[in-house]
């Protein structure tokens, strides 16, 4: 009986995460769900480990301290999770006005208030709570700092 009771716990709780992970924005429960995987293959190796069964606890401790330790960071795993359109800009190039016009879709005459606007409805799209990426937000914000000369 209580074998029964174990297994409707263990069902309604999963089902639970699932209903809180399909609540969430697409990059915060792949956030949530590496720290759940991580602590429940944390335990499960443990306990296979202290049972005997090395041979499996012990690279399950592995993955799930990889799994942990990317979660720690809120990097995405090796290998391609993260859809982002645009790797982040690295060096110390600065962006030209013509540049950061393109960017914005605007001339590099426009006045303040026509870049103020293209830069509000960009960010609607680029933003990464609305589905964008930090690299796109990121670039976005230069190009306007650049064409209202604050860079």
């Amino acid at each position: 009986m209580s074998i029964l009771f174990g297994l409707l716990a263990a069902i309604g709780a999963m089902l639970g995460l699932g209903y809180l992970l399909a609540r969430m924005k697409t990059k915060t429960a792949a956030q949530t769900l590496r720290v759940v995987l991580g602590v429940g293959g944390l335990l499960i190796g443990a306990i296979l480990t202290v049972r005997g069964l090395a041979a499996a606890g012990l690279p399950l401790i592995g993955a799930a301290l990889g799994l942990l330790g990317v979660a720690l960071r809120g990097q995405a795993p090796p290998g391609g999770a993260d859809t982002g359109q645009g790797a982040p800009r690295t060096g110390s190039a600065a962006m030209s006005r013509r540049e950061a016009a393109q960017v914005l879709g605007v001339s590099e005459a426009a006045s303040e208030a026509e870049i103020n606007k293209a830069y509000r409805e960009l960010m609607k799209k680029v933003h990464p709570d609305a589905g964008g990426n930090d690299a796109l937000a990121a670039r976005v914000q230069e190009a306007r700092e650049v064409l209202l000369g604050k860079r």
